[in-house]
């Protein structure tokens, strides 16, 4: 890297009409191709065996390792968890915290769609800039599975920047295929899975898995990555994500005493945690997507979730049914401050989206215009897109066409009266002038609207766009994880509440980028400490 400062790339503004379209075609570019040409058949042929690498603790009979998920937005973000990931350790709450030997990339690791250039500029640029290698340790090595953010290409720039032997800034890379297994010390293992388009695991990837679990131990124990939590989807009406889940763990453990303890997962971008409430059978769900992304709401979950599946228990006696996972009470953001950034959707909606502010200005006028110049059939038309795009925007958590069409009249009836009652008072006035500014405080109105339907319809429709229209670069970090001695796994949360807003470019040594602010990080949930 030269003097000159790399690119700082903002956060993605997920609302702004031509991301909206430039995204929606490549996702369906992608989608098509994923379909027909699965990049994972390809990877069944190729010459490269892909073992599963052993990683052995280190003299104090420790391994530490991280958990990092949802990366590759804004700068700002991406440069405060690179600070932390580069450095050789952390002292966080009083607790030293050393840097993992591994680490575990989750999913989605670059957005809005995966490519080479956005790799390099979102992902790997940060990284590189902040990481601080330790003389008294080798580079570390990443493994990384595919989100769907990652499939867009249909994982073409996945597999060339995780898959082919080559360093991602200063982690080693050392696999073939787009999963995984490792052989942790103590009776610890990996299997990460790759999910696609959280659609099938192939037939490839389910035969390699069982050939690894054969040389597995019986009583040794898993932590499984996958790229969604499908236990949030089984909670609002769909069970598809976790009944292939449960096929894919029912086909490869197939019986086997290997206990699935932990589950870590991104997708959603926030930190929470749910733990079975089986006997004798502890198990940790952990989604932990706040790696860079915009931030996800806390304050829609549950206390507790009811899975059906069959995961719960080892053995042949694995336990079916439903079965309760309960929620820690700490998450990240908090409950308190989760709600607090939904409210802040009234006025960042216009103003981080880009276009989407002129193109809420834009229909009414299609609407009040040709009203006013006596044009009446353009304004039905007009009237009826307005209509149309208002309700096809709504989006239920649950499925069903009486709920989908109570929802989208909440949305659609407020948007067409802004339009039709601005066209009145524009009527009624006369004036050019007066039209325009009637035009103007139409969108503006719009704008508030749409704001406050995902305010408030949250709960049953659009929760996810309630906070993508947001764009919230705080709330990042990561997990950092130790294997003792004895085979006790601890998971430590780490938490960054606010983001430095203004960073210094110093070329040299790293770390290269400063914050004006320091990166105030924090442990954002008490240690989770899952004993052998």
């Amino acid at each position: 890297m030269g003097d000159s400062a790399p690119v700082r790339l903002p956060a993605v503004r997920w609302l702004s009409p031509t991301e909206l379209i430039r995204t929606g075609v490549t996702v369906v570019l992608g989608s098509t191709v994923a379909a027909y040409a699965d990049k994972r058949d390809v990877m069944a042929g190729t010459t490269f065996a892909q073992g599963v690498p052993v990683h052995d603790a280190d003299g104090s009979g420790e391994f530490w390792f991280d958990f990092l998920c949802d990366t590759g937005d804004g700068f700002r973000a991406m440069a405060t968890v690179a600070t932390l990931l580069g450095a050789p350790e952390l002292t966080v709450d009083g607790a030293v915290l050393p840097r993992g030997r591994v680490l575990l990339l989750g999913g989605d690791e670059v957005y809005p769609v995966a490519g080479t250039l956005a790799y390099e500029q979102r992902l790997e640029s940060p990284l590189q800039e902040q990481f601080v290698p330790d003389p008294g340790a080798g580079p570390p090595t990443v493994y990384a599975i595919p989100g769907n953010h990652d499939w867009y290409d249909g994982l073409t720039a996945f597999l060339r920047v995780f898959c082919q032997g080559r360093h991602v800034a200063g982690w080693d890379t050392d696999q073939r295929r787009s999963y995984f297994a490792l052989a942790l010390p103590r009776g610890w293992w990996v299997l990460a899975i790759d999910i696609q388009l959280d659609t099938y695991v192939d037939a490839t990837q389910l035969e390699w898995f069982r050939e690894v679990v054969s040389t597995i131990p019986d009583g040794d124990r898993i932590v499984l990555l996958t790229a969604a939590p499908a236990w949030y989807g089984a909670q609002d009406g769909d069970d598809r994500s976790m009944d292939r889940l449960a096929f894919f763990l029912r086909d490869v453990l197939a019986g086997r005493d290997l206990p699935i303890r932990l589950v870590l997962t991104g997708d959603t971008h926030h930190y929470a945690v749910y733990s079975l409430e089986h006997p004798g059978h502890e198990q940790v769900l952990v989604t932990a997507g706040h790696g860079g992304a915009y931030t996800s709401p806390t304050h829609f979950l549950p206390p507790a979730l009811d899975v059906t599946t069959d995961l719960a228990a080892p053995g042949p006696q694995r336990a079916t049914g439903t079965h309760r996972y309960v929620r820690r009470p700490r998450t990240f953001p908090t409950e308190k401050g989760s709600r607090a950034e939904a409210v802040k959707v009234l006025w960042r909606l216009p103003l981080r989206n880009g276009l989407l502010l002129p193109l809420l200005v834009l229909l009414p006028a299609l609407v009040i215009v040709p009203w006013v110049l006596g044009v009446p059939a353009v304004s039905v038309i007009a009237g009826l897109a307005v209509a149309g795009g208002s309700y096809a925007f709504v989006v239920p958590q649950r499925a069903g066409r009486l709920r989908r069409f109570l929802l989208g009249l909440g949305l659609t009836i407020p948007e067409l009266a802004v339009a039709v009652g601005a066209t009145v008072v524009a009527v009624r006035l006369d004036d050019p002038l007066a039209t325009v500014l009637v035009v103007l405080a139409a969108g503006l109105l719009s704008s508030l609207v749409l704001s406050t339907f995902l305010l408030l319809a949250a709960r049953g429709a659009n929760r996810n766009e309630l906070f993508a229209a947001q764009s919230i670069e705080d709330h990042k970090g990561f997990l950092r994880l130790r294997i003792a001695d004895d085979g006790t796994l601890t998971i430590y949360a780490l938490g960054v509440e606010r983001v430095p807003r203004r960073w210094d470019w110093s070329p040299g040594a790293p770390p290269r980028w400063t914050p004006r602010t320091p990166v105030d990080v924090h442990l954002v949930d008490d240690p989770i400490v899952i004993r052998p």
